[in-house]
Formats: C-alpha cells, structure tokens, sequence
C-alpha cells in the first residue's frame, strides 16, 4: 500500500538517490525513529530528538516507533515527517528550541530508491543536506 499525504509540498530542497532497496530504506528511517542527541552550544548543553512519522490516509501523519514493520506493509511510494526537536538543557527547567521539519518522499524505483527532501519551515540551522547525511549514515 502506498503511503503519501496530499500535504507533500510541489516542490524540493534536494533530490538524491540511495544504493539501497525501498524496503531498507524504510527500515533505515525507522531506526531513526525515538533516537536523540546531546550535544553543546554556546546557549549550553543542549538534546535533540528525533521523531518520525509516516503519511497516513493521504491526510495525515502517524508516529512510528523503533522496530515498526512499515518496510512490509508499504509499497510503490511513502511520505515521511521528520521532525528534530531542539530542547536547551537547564537547571532551572529545560528551554524548548527549535523544530526542524523535515517531508521526505520516496518513490521505489527497483533496486534503488529515489529521495526527495523538503525543509519546512527555514529555521536557521539544520538544513536539507544536513538532513541527507542524517539518512545516509543510517544506511550504511
């Protein structure tokens, strides 16, 4: 079953191709899915976390958590969400950031899968190919 939204934008911040089947590519986005980062900046220490969500009913987007088995269920296409969520780590309270949000479309194309990014909306920071390097260290 196809999984794609009617809120994919028409158009693209970069378009790339993976070495890999639609199936592992699915599998790879999933294992991203509840994962987060610690890192520091000038502000202080600060965690990112990754959620992700795949399209659902052409009109929305459902939360999907490590070990989901959507590479078995989806096929031909899939619309993918992925939103970092920046949290500045305090004492007194943690501080909510920013939100990265990142549509992702991808079309099976046989023994290869082509990948379609779009940042919404442009928050200074974490870009598109940021986001491409994010998926391609999680296939390899």
């Amino acid at each position: 079953m196809r999984k794609v939204s009617y809120q994919f934008p028409n158009r693209c911040d970069i378009e790339f191709e993976a070495d890999v089947t639609f199936p592992t590519f699915l599998d790879a986005m999933v294992s991203l899915a509840d994962r987060q980062n610690n890192f520091r900046t000038a502000a202080g220490p600060t965690k990112c976390e990754i959620s992700i969500f795949f399209a659902h009913d052409h009109l929305g987007f459902e939360k999907v958590t490590p070990g989901a088995d959507i590479s078995k269920t989806t096929t031909e296409a899939a619309d993918i969400l992925v939103t970092l969520t920046d949290t500045l780590l305090k004492a007194s309270g943690n501080v909510p950031l920013n939100d990265h949000r990142f549509m992702i479309r991808t079309p099976e194309k046989g023994d290869r899968t082509e990948i379609f990014i779009t940042k919404s909306p442009m928050i200074k920071g974490f870009d598109a190919m940021d986001m491409k390097m994010m998926i391609l260290g999680a296939l390899a």
